[in-house]
């Protein structure tokens, strides 16, 4: 009974490995134990109790940035669904930044208008940004960091680092003063020297205070959902326990998995969604990230 349960598992493991490496290059790491990965908190499940009360407290500054996205509802539906616009520009139909995440963060460059856009992770968010920049005639600096080159976004950057995190000069991030943002949307996977390890240990506690971070792909005060059971991210964890542990120096500005399950705080951002032009973008969203707005968090150094 025990061999049959074992080798039904590696097969399973192994299944899903393959069915990944159609989409993704596959690294197998072997281990001396079976990981029983399925969501603790939420999805079906109460979050955890801590976090909860945590992010619940800032309820009422969510919503107040929330409602001051929508100032900006004409320039967003100006924004096509689809990339038919330019290989340059941002889309609201892509697989990868949507809805309320790219809202947000369009929204965040034309309020804080920062001087330096520094991001661990390109792509689709990097249009947006752009877009931002260009429509309200800021001076901010796009620097990326990302170790795959693509000219299309090479091309919409001030600086471009084509290095992993880990191997990056660290004290480039020394020049992110007060309303900065620092955006991170890595590889999400905490190992010794990942990129997600050198972010948490190495890169916000070296920020000056008011510096802006934002982290994709979080669902906190909730586990990863379980369609994610086979991709064993953990960057979430390390924020956890760092806002457990050390609450007050990081304050909460935008947690988008907690916006959409929250009836007041999902009205605040609704009227944006009805316009005509960004309802397709909302259902589009809500299908792709299995009913939430969004899976951004965001937050300010506070020390």
């Amino acid at each position: 009974m025990l061999r049959d349960k074992v080798l039904h598992y590696i097969f399973n493991r192994y299944m899903a490995w393959r069915l990944d490496s159609l989409l993704y290059p596959a690294y197998p790491v072997l281990l001396d134990y079976p990981i029983d990965s399925h969501p603790r908190y939420g999805h079906g499940k109460p979050p955890h109790p801590l976090l909860s009360k945590l992010i619940e407290s800032n309820r009422e500054k969510y919503g107040r940035l929330l409602s001051s996205f929508l100032n900006y509802a004409d320039l967003l539906a100006a924004i096509p669904a689809d990339d038919s616009a330019g290989p340059d520009d941002p889309s609201w139909c892509n697989p990868y930044f949507m809805g309320l995440d790219a809202a947000a963060l369009y929204s965040f460059l034309a309020l804080k208008k920062p001087a330096i856009f520094f991001e661990i992770g390109s792509g689709n968010s990097t249009k947006f940004a752009r877009r931002s920049i260009t429509d309200h005639g800021l001076d901010t600096k796009i620097i990326s960091c990302d170790p795959y080159p693509r000219a299309e976004i090479d091309a919409i950057c001030d600086q471009v680092i084509r290095s992993p995190a880990e191997g990056m000069d660290l004290a480039l991030l020394d020049q992110l003063e007060p309303g900065d943002i620092l955006f991170v949307d890595n590889s999400h996977r905490v190992f010794m020297n990942s990129d997600a390890t050198v972010v948490f240990l190495d890169i916000l506690p070296r920020l000056k205070k008011g510096v802006i971070v934002h982290i994709h792909d979080v669902f906190l005060p909730l586990d990863y959902p379980p369609q994610w059971e086979e991709r064993y991210y953990s960057e979430q964890y390390l924020l956890a326990a760092w806002l457990l542990a050390e609450g007050p120096k990081f304050e909460i500005l935008l947690p988008n998995v907690f916006v959409s399950q929250d009836e007041r705080l999902s009205k605040a951002i609704q009227p944006l969604w009805d316009r005509p032009e960004l309802n397709n973008a909302y259902k589009y969203a809500l299908s792709q990230m299995y009913g939430f707005q969004g899976f951004s968090f965001w937050l300010q150094a506070n020390y």
